[in-house]
Formats: C-alpha cells, structure tokens, sequence
C-alpha cells in the first residue's frame, strides 16, 4: 500500500484490487499449485486476477491506437 504513491510516479498502474498471501509456501506447493482448494487467501486471487487483465487488455489497445 505505501508503495502505490510512488509507483504511480514512477509510471506504473497498480489495480485497486488487493490480493494478500503473507506466508505463499504454506499457501502453494513448489509447483504453484494451491495446497487446498478452500483456502480463504484464495478468495482474493480472482478479482485482482480479471482487473489485472483488462487493465493489460485496455493498454495494449490503447498503446495500438497511439503507435499507428
């Protein structure tokens, strides 16, 4: 969260959407599989996952339209 001031004058466009997995191996094995499927730390992933994709989604539209 403290970061986000300076990444937006850095450039970068950080999603509002948080997701946060303080302890990730105990969360996910090595293969980057979940260790349960019910994790509440799970629940996070999927609507910072689809803002995270239009965001790419929506710049790479409009970085096409700006080069032509």
């Amino acid at each position: 969260m403290a970061l986000r001031p300076m990444l937006s004058e850095l450039g970068c466009l950080p999603v509002s959407k948080l997701c946060c997995i303080p302890t990730a191996n105990t969360v996910f094995k090595a293969d980057g599989s979940p260790e349960k499927e019910d994790d509440r730390l799970l629940n996070q992933l999927p609507d910072m996952l689809t803002q995270l994709e239009w965001l790419a989604i929506a710049m790479k539209n409009q970085r096409a339209r700006t080069e032509a």
